[in-house]
């Protein structure tokens, strides 16, 4: 299945070949709306630590847009959102592995559209579900080995420090599986409508 709206998708918009997509500029448009999304949805929930709806934003993008847009937009939104935070920004090792599991969540979107016709139907929950448990961890584990390695922690540190990020990777976890299951199959359907 192609992504709900109806333009194509591909790397030809990124190095010149319009092709494939007509219009590029539509398409540029829709991710950048997607990044802007993401970035406000990321800093409205600042202040509860590990809630999040940056990924689940990423994930709508590559679903509506296909994998290569999605991963773009994980990638520029996520390097926005964590490279100019106001409580901090990440830079070095940590950003780019920010930066990859957002663009991962949104390749992802885009590889999973097919096997949701339906976002709303049960079996579509499921699969939306694992998705989100799924993209989260790898998002944390990402993150809390960049910190170590950049920081320049032996394999024990490392370790400890993991350990100490396991609370907040369940919490990020948990939430992400109820925007995914809950809330992202709505906002699927709504984006799948006006495609």
């Amino acid at each position: 299945m192609e992504p709900p709206f109806p333009e194509k998708w591909g790397v030809f918009v990124f190095v010149g070949k319009n092709q494939s997509i007509n219009p590029p500029t539509l398409l540029l448009t829709r991710m950048a709306a997607f990044i802007a999304v993401a970035v406000v949805l990321g800093y409205l929930l600042t202040a509860i630590p590990n809630v999040e709806l940056v990924t689940a934003t990423c994930f709508a993008a590559g679903y509506c847009l296909g994998p290569v847009a999605g991963a773009a937009v994980g990638a520029m939104a996520e390097f926005l959102f964590a490279g100019f935070h106001p409580m901090g920004s990440s830079f070095g090792l940590l950003l780019l592995a920010q930066m990859s599991g957002m663009a991962l969540t949104g390749f992802a979107g885009g590889r999973i559209a097919r096997f949701l016709p339906d976002p709303q139907k049960f079996a579509s929950r499921r699969i939306l579900l694992v998705a989100g448990a799924f993209l989260t961890l790898v998002f944390d584990l990402l993150t809390n080995l960049a910190f170590p390695l950049q920081a320049g922690f032996s394999f024990s540190q490392t370790r400890v420090a993991l350990a100490a990020g396991a609370a907040f990777a369940i919490v990020h976890i948990g939430s992400n599986c109820l925007v995914f299951s809950i809330v992202l199959p709505k906002v699927l359907s709504q984006l799948k409508r006006m495609a």
